[in-house]
């Protein structure tokens, strides 16, 4: 006769459901896109790889002000909080509401840098025209991440004993979103005549500078 434990362990709260959940608006949001314009994934993907004629590609196939487009930049903010959410509820141990702050703070965040940072840049220089295509392949780079991170999540949202596998390939796209977006606009830059210390000015205040300070705040708080 097996024996009725006298206490019971606790149970670790992973989610699961409630991240199920939020995933499939993540792949609705992608099928309605699609839906409303058959070449917006296809162009999201073309354009990332891409690092001329970017904006014709865009105007022939899928304007930015689009539904498709704006639908995709909406996956990207869901589908990089839920991987976010993981990362600090499982790995990191944080309490939900904790870790929720959190996955909702970082993608916006990190998108107001990488868009408003160029339009201040511009604004600061006057080369706000020069600075078009970089706007461009930071939001098309947003997207085209949000589709990967889409099928990162879903993957580690069911497979939870795989953590670190998951969490090497969700840092991997974070730096090839990173270092590709920098290599494609510092190149878009540079070609359309902006002078180079505007380009130096811009890594140093708003790429670098923000990367080190949420690295040292990861590494006193968490690691």
């Amino acid at each position: 006769m097996q024996e009725v434990p006298e206490y019971l362990d606790y149970r670790t709260q992973t989610y699961t459901l409630l991240l199920i959940g939020v995933l499939s608006i993540s792949f609705a949001v992608i099928a309605i896109s699609r839906m409303s314009n058959s070449r917006s994934i296809a162009t999201v993907i073309l354009v990332f790889f891409r690092n001329t004629s970017v904006d014709q590609i865009l105007k022939e196939n899928m304007r930015l002000n689009s539904l498709s487009s704006v639908l995709l930049v909406i996956n990207y903010f869901v589908s990089f909080s839920l991987c976010i959410f993981i990362l600090f509820n499982r790995l990191f141990l944080l309490e939900a509401k904790w870790s929720l702050v959190i996955a909702l703070s970082i993608p916006f965040l990190w998108f107001v840098l990488e868009i408003i940072g160029l339009l201040m840049i511009g604004w600061l220089t006057g080369e706000q025209k020069r600075l078009e295509t970089s706007v461009i392949n930071s939001i098309t780079g947003s997207q085209f991440s949000g589709l990967v991170l889409t099928v990162i999540a879903l993957f580690w949202i069911m497979n939870p004993e795989w953590n670190s596998i998951f969490l090497a390939l969700f840092l991997a796209l974070l730096c090839l979103k990173f270092f590709t977006r920098l290599l494609k606009n510092s190149l878009a830059v540079l070609t359309a005549g902006v002078p180079w210390y505007y380009l130096i000015l811009y890594f140093c205040t708003l790429e670098i500078l923000p990367l080190f300070v949420a690295y040292y705040y990861l590494l006193r708080n968490f690691l």
